[in-house]
Parts: C-alpha cells; sequence; structure tokens
C-alpha cells in the first residue's frame, strides 16, 4: 500500500480539498523515521507537497519509475530516481531526480554540479534519444516532468515493439548546447568551452562546417590533443588490443568526406599528416587547445548554428538550412556560402510543431 502511495503522490494532485488534507494528516500521523512504513510516509508527505508546486504529471508511471520505487526505499535518498546524463567528451554525470521534477530542475542541479551557467547564458540543455529514429535527439520543454519525458519515450518503444519492452534499452539524455548568443561568450566557463569544442567538433565530422584539407587537420589534431594529450612514439604504434591511436583519432576527429574514398594507402599518408600536426601541439593544455580552437572556429559567421539538410521546393537540390540568433539562412550545399537569409521579424508563418518555433 506504502508503494502504491509512494509512486501515487507524484503523479497527480487530488482535486477535493478534504482528500488532500486527509492525505497530508495520515502521512503526517504515520511519520516514524524507525520504521519501514513511517519512512515511506515521510517520503509520501514531501512528495505530496511538491506535486502540489510543480502540478500533475500528464502521462502514466514508467516502468523505471516503479522498480525504482519498489527495489528501495526513497526514503533512504534524497531523490530516488536517478539517470545518467552523457556529455559530448565521452563523460557522463548522475543527476537524480523525484517524480515531480521539471527539466528545468534537473537542468538547474546539473548545471551546479559541473560548473556550467543556466541555459538563458550558456545555450546548454537537455536532450533525449529517439525510441524509434537512430541519430535524432529531441530538445525537452523546461516546463515537462522528467518521469513524463522517461514514460512517453518508454511507450513509444513498446508501441514499437507491438507491447514487447526491450529491457535493454534506457532513455538517453545528452547535455549539448541549443542556440549560441554572442553577447554570452566573456562569461563562459572552462566546461562549456571545452563541451563546445566537442560539439564544433561533430560538426566537422559531419560535413556541417566549411574547411579545407589542411585547416581539418590542423582542428583534428587540435581535438586529438584535448581528448587524448601528446602523441608519443608507443601511442603512434598498435597497442595490444590491435587499435592505432592515430587511426582512432582520424575516425573520430577528421571529416568523414576527406575519407570516404581513400584507399589504404591514402589512409596511411593522411594518418601521417594527422600525426604531424598533432606532435606540433606537444606540451600544450587542455585549456590553450580549446583557446586556439574556438578563436579559429568562431570567425565563422554561423558559428553554433544548427544546421539542417534540407531539399529546395524549386529545384530539389539539397541545401543547409542554418539556425541561429539572427535568423534563418540558406547556405549553398558544397560551400556553405550564404544564398538567402531571412532574419526572425520577416518570418510571417512557420511549419512549426505545437506553436513552438524551435
Amino acid at each position: 500500500g506504502w508503494m502504491l502511495l509512494a509512486i501515487a503522490v507524484s503523479i497527480f494532485v487530488p482535486k477535493n480539498s478534504k482528500l488532500l488534507w486527509f492525505l497530508r494528516a495520515h502521512f503526517n500521523r504515520n511519520k516514524d523515521s524507525k520504521t519501514e512504513s513511517g519512512k515511506y510516509a515521510s517520503y509520501c508527505a514531501n512528495a505530496l507537497e511538491k506535486c502540489v508546486v510543480n502540478g500533475a504529471r500528464s502521462a502514466k508511471p514508467s516502468r523505471m519509475e516503479v522498480l525504482s520505487i519498489l527495489l528501495k526505499n526513497p526514503h533512504h535518498h534524497s531523490l530516488p530516481h536517478a539517470v545518467p546524463v552523457h556529455m559530448l567528451n565521452g563523460t557522463y554525470h548522475v543527476v537524480g531526480f523525484d517524480g515531480s521534477t521539471t527539466i528545468s530542475e534537473f537542468l538547474q542541479t546539473l548545471n551546479l554540479d559541473i560548473g556550467c551557467r543556466g541555459i538563458e547564458l550558456s545555450g546548454f540543455t537537455i536532450f533525449s534519444d529517439d525510441p524509434i529514429e537512430k541519430n535524432m535527439d529531441h530538445c525537452l520543454s523546461q516546463k515537462d516532468k522528467v518521469c513524463d519525458v522517461i514514460s512517453r519515450w518508454e511507450t513509444a518503444l513498446r508501441e514499437k515493439g507491438s507491447g514487447k519492452f526491450e529491457n535493454k534499452r534506457v532513455i538517453r539524455f545528452t547535455y549539448k548546447n541549443r542556440m549560441f548568443w554572442r553577447r554570452s561568450t566573456p562569461g563562459e566557463t572552462e566546461k562549456e568551452r571545452l563541451l563546445f569544442c566537442y560539439q564544433i567538433s561533430h560538426q566537422i565530422v559531419e560535413g556541417r562546417f566549411p574547411l579545407n584539407k589542411e585547416l581539418a587537420f590542423e582542428l583534428s589534431a587540435l581535438m586529438a590533443q584535448i581528448d587524448i594529450g601528446d602523441l608519443t612514439t608507443d601511442k603512434g604504434r598498435c597497442s595490444s588490443a590491435g587499435s592505432n591511436i592515430l587511426s582512432e583519432a582520424l575516425d573520430k576527429f577528421y571529416p568523414v568526406r576527406y575519407q570516404e574514398s581513400a584507399s589504404q594507402e591514402e589512409k596511411d599518408l593522411l594518418e601521417l599528416s594527422l600525426a604531424e600536426k598533432w606532435r606540433g601541439l606537444a606540451g600544450k593544455s587542455v585549456t590553450d587547445c580549446v583557446r586556439i580552437l574556438l578563436t579559429c572556429t568562431r570567425k565563422w559567421q554561423f558559428f553554433g548554428a544548427t544546421l539542417f539538410e534540407v531539399q529546395a521546393n524549386s529545384d530539389s537540390k539539397e541545401i543547409w538550412l542554418a539556425i541561429n540568433e539572427d535568423g534563418v539562412s540558406l547556405l549553398d550545399h558544397t560551400t556553405m556560402q550564404v544564398s538567402e537569409r531571412y532574419p526572425y521579424p520577416s518570418i510571417v508563418t512557420f511549419g512549426g510543431c505545437q506553436e513552438d518555433f524551435m
């Protein structure tokens, strides 16, 4: 009974004031730090009050939420649930939350833990993966509840499997930049700058950043120095596991389009060129490399913009749709030169989702 109440009190607020008064009185009467049921009552009392403040939920409890309550007494933890939030540099940070925690509160906790500013200054926020489409992320609404997001994700996954649930799959939260504001650059933290480097590096690898092969080597070497450190003689050789550091760095940081049709001999030459640039950075600190990379990449007018690969209605030609703080721009798919520019005041209507342009 107490387990059921522990789940229910975070889902909806009783509309009847008498029932709300009764629940409060019941929880307060049964609070006891020495018994299991008393601990559940204490948790339920706190969870009910937070639900009253943050409002009712919009989705049913997720499998993860139910298991978390069933497997451990929530009173034993300051927050009953926890999930990892993945960073673009390959690390992750575990963040706790309860049934009423909003994405905004979840993000504030994460920012405080890792040393980043709020979304209104840094532009960094939480994304979730899509349960069906690969390589697709969804920016989460700040007003949404974390548990509702997880519940909807699990429901979509279950519907995809015709009612069967994939136990091995769980929602993946990612922390990355959604919108870059030039005015906020002076107050950047070291963590923000580092994560921005990895985000720009991902864009470079995917061909969403204009650069020639020579500049690509320079930036790839900087990212390798940031990610791995100095390239020593033993790092350039094959390790006991059979992996080649240079080959891995090339695959991870060098644009795919410059490698796609390369023969093995040409790839060996690419690795030698990367090694030369990389060794030239020996002794450079992560902070120095981050500063150099950002100074270079920020010269592009669309630095920090989000690029979408789209087709023009007129000739079905592939182009880039660039969204940044100034407006919407159309870029040539090959040269990435601007063909059209539309400031936000000139946009009268849009095919947005749920009346939200972003």
